[in-house]
């Protein structure tokens, strides 16, 4: 168990980088360096514009390559920090379920592959992050933020698993870039909603709109809002048996674009949900975006964990 500062310093890459915004962008290019980070805040980071060093997730990992410890939430079949391993390096993971039980869901499920799912050090069903002792220079995780019922809960859990000057580095699909185009942004009125209902399941909204209102091609598909078609009372008959039939359905509870999230981060930080040195950076690759988030110092969160289906005791207000 290791709590103290390691010698691993993480140098994460600026969010705007003005050379290679100009050379990424070659519409772009007759642009001043004010004019440039004008547009990149004005316009860039909302379109979703990549104005950092760094191309895609995986350069961004790359970042990570001087760290002790690393932590990887909920990798599924698709592991995505074994390419930094090496002597004095310690890999760890931590899932929802077993390696037994992934590698049984993953032979149902057509495209995934059993044999690539990691050693899963920590099942949070079976005793949550308070069982995590080891402390990490960066915790990541892949798609995970957005299916968490509680993400007040969920960045308070993490912020106690960082050594000082840990990041958790975070990936999120921008809901205009995916199956949830057409549905309304997460705001803070819903955040805090679950985080003061202590949710510990996806509700009923999210089940109904993953259920009836996602759409396979968000780039052609027709708004299903406006335009229903006569199946959706059985796709909401069919969704509201399966909410109440089973305790957890596990679907996206939270719809981001960049812009959103940070103003989120911010609306949170002003509220104390967040400990008061709470900084973070973002950064556009394509239909996802990144968040690296340092917290420093954080105190341990005063609710139980998520994913436990029994009854919860409710938070109070910072």
């Amino acid at each position: 168990m290791d709590h103290g500062i390691t010698k691993a310093v993480l140098e994460l890459p600026t969010e705007f980088d003005p050379k290679s915004y100009r050379k990424r962008y070659p519409n772009l290019a007759s642009l001043r360096r004010s004019e440039l980070r004008k547009h990149w805040r004005t316009q860039g980071r909302h379109n979703s514009l990549n104005a950092s060093p760094v191309e895609n997730r995986d350069e961004l990992l790359g970042c990570l390559q001087e760290a002790e410890h690393l932590l990887e939430i909920g990798p599924f079949d698709n592991p995505s920090l074994e390419f930094l391993r090496r002597p004095g390096l310690m890999v760890d993971y931590a899932d929802h379920f077993s390696r037994e039980e992934m590698v049984d869901r993953a032979q149902n499920i057509k495209g995934r592959d059993p044999q690539r799912i990691p050693p899963i050090r920590y099942v949070l069903a079976q005793g949550g992050y308070e069982q995590i002792t080891q402390r990490y220079n960066a915790v990541v995780s892949h798609h995970c933020l957005e299916h968490q019922p509680d993400m007040i809960l969920h960045l308070q859990q993490v912020a106690t698993l960082l050594k000082p000057g840990g990041v958790y580095l975070c990936t999120l699909p921008d809901h205009r870039r995916c199956f949830d185009r057409f549905l309304p942004p997460t705001t803070l009125i819903d955040v805090v909603t679950a985080h003061l209902e202590a949710r510990t399941r996806p509700p009923l909204q999210a089940v109904l709109e993953h259920r009836c209102f996602t759409v396979q091609n968000w780039r052609h598909a027709a708004d299903p809002i406006k335009q229903p078609d006569t199946e959706l009372p059985k796709r909401l008959r069919a969704a509201l048996d399966e909410y109440l039939g089973t305790t957890y359905v596990d679907v996206h509870c939270w719809k981001f674009t960049n812009d959103r999230f940070r103003q989120l981060m911010r609306q949170l930080l002003t509220l104390n949900f967040l400990p008061a040195q709470t900084q973070w950076k973002t950064y556009n690759f394509g239909n996802e975006f990144a968040a690296a988030i340092t917290f420093d110092h954080p105190s341990p969160p005063s609710t139980n964990t998520p994913h436990t289906h029994g009854q919860s005791q409710h938070p109070t207000l910072p």
